[in-house]
C-alpha cells in the first residue's frame, strides 16, 4: 500500500537545485507547508546495468531534515566505499561497473524528485555474469531459475544441502530433521506438523514459527532462568543420539541452575 521509505507529515516539502560531485551529493529541501515537519531524504542509485544485474534502484543513503514553515536547508549525503560496488564472485571482490549511474533523490522509492548522473571507472575488465547464461535475473523473472542460473550466479555448483555432522546449541530447532536420535525427529515432526496446521488455515502461529526457527542456545534466554546453558547443552547431546550423557547433563544442569537462582534470589532481597 505503500511504497518503500514513504512517510506521513502533517506538511509538504520541495526539493531543488541538485548538485553531484565525485564524493557527494548536495540539495535544499523546503517546507512549503504551514507547520513544522521532518522529511527523511533518500538517495536511491541506479547501476547502468551493462555488465552486471543489479536493482532498478538501490538506496544508498538518507537524512532526516526538520524544517519549519517555509524554512530552506541545504543537504549533503556523502557516497562511501558501499555506494556504488557489487560483489564479483570471479575476481573474488568488491568491484565498481564502469558507466553512467543515475543518481536519484525522493522522499520514498516511488517518488523521486530529483535526477542526476555520474560516471565511475570500471575498477576491473573481468565481470562475473554471462547474460545468455542468467537470463531469469536480467530480465527480473525469477520466480523459475534453474540450477545452472543459480550455479552461474555463486559463481561454483550449489552445495550439497544434506547434514552429516552433529547439531550445535547454535543450529535451529527445525534442524533436529537432521537430528540421530528419535526423539529429536519426532520433536521435529510434531512442530512441523503445528507448523503446517496453521499455514493451510491462512494465518501462521507466529509462536510455532518462532520456536521453529530459534536456535538451541535460545531455549536458555527464554525460559527466565528455568534453564540453563549447560543444560541446553545435555539437550543437544540427546538430540544428536547421546542420550545418558545428555540426561546427565539436563538433570545435574537443573540443580546447579536451581541452587544458582536460590542465590541470585536471595541476594535481590538484602
Amino acid at each position: 500500500q505503500y511504497p518503500f521509505g514513504y512517510g506521513l507529515s502533517y506538511t509538504t516539502f520541495a526539493y531543488e537545485d541538485l548538485e553531484v560531485k565525485e564524493d557527494s551529493i548536495s540539495f535544499t529541501v523546503k517546507n512549503t507547508g504551514k507547520r513544522e515537519g521532518e522529511e527523511i531524504a533518500q538517495l536511491y542509485v541506479k547501476a547502468p546495468g551493462e555488465q552486471v544485474f543489479t536493482p532498478k534502484k538501490a538506496l544508498k543513503g538518507f537524512t532526516k531534515i526538520a524544517l519549519k514553515p517555509q524554512e530552506s536547508k541545504r543537504v549533503t549525503i556523502a557516497f562511501d566505499d558501499k555506494t556504488f560496488r557489487y560483489w564479483n564472485v570471479v575476481t573474488n571482490s568488491w568491484e565498481v561497473e564502469g558507466g553512467e549511474y543515475q543518481i536519484l533523490v525522493g522522499s520514498s522509492v516511488r517518488d523521486i524528485h530529483l535526477i542526476g548522473t555520474i560516471v565511475k571507472q570500471a575498477t576491473t575488465t573481468i565481470f562475473p555474469y554471462e547474460k545468455a547464461k542468467m537470463a531469469s535475473y536480467y530480465t527480473g523473472e525469477i520466480f523459475d531459475v534453474s540450477e545452472k542460473e543459480f550455479e552461474s550466479l555463486l559463481g561454483h555448483a550449489i552445495p550439497d544441502g544434506s547434514w552429516s555432522g552433529e547439531l550445535t546449541k547454535n543450529d535451529a530447532i527445525c534442524q533436529m530433521y537432521y537430528a540421530k536420535s528419535w526423539i529429536g525427529r519426532f520433536i521435529y515432526k510434531q512442530l512441523t506438523k503445528m507448523k503446517k496446521k496453521s499455514e493451510e488455515k491462512g494465518k501462521p502461529d507466529l509462536n510455532i514459527l518462532f520456536i521453529y526457527n530459534m536456535p538451541f542456545r535460545g531455549i536458555a534466554k527464554m525460559t527466565n532462568g528455568m534453564v540453563s546453558m549447560h543444560m541446553v547443552d545435555g539437550m543437544v547431546e540427546v538430540v544428536n543420539g547421546h542420550f545418558f550423557k545428555g540426561m546427565k547433563k539436563i538433570i545435574g544442569g537443573f540443580f546447579s541452575n536451581r541452587k544458582a537462582n536460590k542465590i541470585y534470589k536471595k541476594n535481590l532481597t538484602k
